[in-house]
């Protein structure tokens, strides 16, 4: 190709070049007439937490000093809320309630305006409302069994349902006074300290609508159909034998046995190396003196050695002492369990120490029980 070609095409090309630039900046020269466009930073993140007919909004604006305001749109454009803010160079927080608010969900608008009017590009969130269509749906956790020990009522619940945060139960105390404890949904029993015998009980169950809510919904107090039970059982977990006759401990355990609340453990006279006569006894020390109306014992599973049965308490732990006081005397039946009611004129709060007598047998001098259970009203 000759220089002279060359040259006219090098200059065609250009001139080419020249009227596409030209084109280009006829497109866009209206966007960028007056200047370059400059926004306000953005929020660094944004929270929608749900409440009761409300809406808690929360904003973070990181290194923002320059922002004066945080707008919030919402029901497409309808709503808007203009929040003034002092943001410093750092990670700021803001926390502000949306209320009145329809029970549904909403969809966010966010964006901030510096002091000099610029406006940050838009973030959006999802929040939603709760009121009384989830209200309508709530139910209470349902209750297993109630009881009663010296320590109090003990209520045990079925598993608890999904966003349920826990229960609170209302009672009277034996002071004639009203208590409140709370039970956290992860656990499947409460205790209530000090419940009186023979009394009701008001429940109640708490929800939240999401995993993070700033409102807790709560069914109506209720009154439970069965009252704590006019006997309480005594905790036995501190007590401890004092003493007993013999025993047999390779054979269901030992004399401690009668206290560990199974019924496949016992107290078993002694039957090796000749055996032992009878009477049998034990001596239980109680930690302090009980009034005791009713007291149950169970033999051994299956076995029907034992016969019969005498309770008496008192202050010294010798098994020889004058001291002891008869509380009760009962024959076991045909089955494993012989409960005696003990008259209130004849119930005593006297004795720290309680021995248990088997003064005959089924069977020639054996004998077993399996465990004791002792209650107060």
């Amino acid at each position: 190709m000759k220089r002279t070609d060359c040259i006219i095409l090098l200059l065609i090309t250009a001139l080419s070049f020249l009227v596409g630039c030209e084109d280009f900046m006829d497109v866009h020269e209206e966007y960028i007439e007056g200047g370059e466009i400059i926004y306000a930073p953005k929020a660094d993140s944004v929270a929608f937490i749900a409440g009761k007919e409300r809406i808690l909004f929360r904003f973070w604006l990181y290194n923002s000093p320059n922002v004066k305001s945080v707008r919030l749109h919402w029901n497409d454009e309808q709503d808007s809320l203009v929040v003034p803010v002092t943001p410093g160079t750092g990670l700021d927080s803001t926390d502000v309630i949306l209320p009145g608010m329809a029970e549904k969900s909403y969809t966010f608008r966010v964006h901030t305006v510096d002091q000099y009017a610029h406006t940050s590009l838009s973030t959006t969130g999802i929040g939603t409302a709760y009121g009384a269509i989830f209200q309508s749906s709530l139910l209470h956790r349902r209750i297993k069994a109630v009881s009663i020990s010296d320590a109090g009522g003990e209520i045990s619940w079925y598993s608890a349902a999904e966003n349920l945060v826990g229960n609170e139960i209302r009672y009277e105390t034996n002071e004639g006074e009203q208590a409140v404890v709370w039970m956290p949904a992860g656990e499947h029993a409460v205790l209530c300290p000090g419940a009186k015998t023979g009394s009701r009980f008001e429940y109640r169950s708490l929800f939240i609508p999401e995993e993070v809510s700033i409102d807790t919904f709560a069914v109506d107090w209720t009154e439970y159909e069965t009252p704590f039970p006019a006997i309480y059982q005594y905790n036995k977990s501190d007590w401890s034998v004092a003493d007993y006759s013999d025993q047999e401990a390779g054979d269901g355990g030992g004399a401690t046995a009668l206290l560990d609340g199974d019924l496949n453990t016992w107290w078993h006279s002694q039957y090796s190396d000749g055996g032992s006569s009878l009477p049998h006894w034990v001596i239980i020390d109680l930690t302090s003196a009980k009034k005791i109306c009713r007291i149950d014992t169970w033999r051994r599973p299956g076995s029907t050695d034992a016969k019969t049965i005498q309770y008496f308490v008192g202050d010294d732990p010798d098994p020889e002492a004058s001291s002891w006081a008869k509380l009760a005397e009962g024959v076991f039946g045909p089955g494993d369990q012989l409960t005696i009611d003990i008259p209130e004129p004849d119930a005593t709060t006297q004795g720290r120490y309680l021995k248990l007598l088997l003064p005959d047998s089924n069977r020639s001098y054996h004998t077993s029980i399996a465990e004791i259970t002792l209650y107060g009203n």
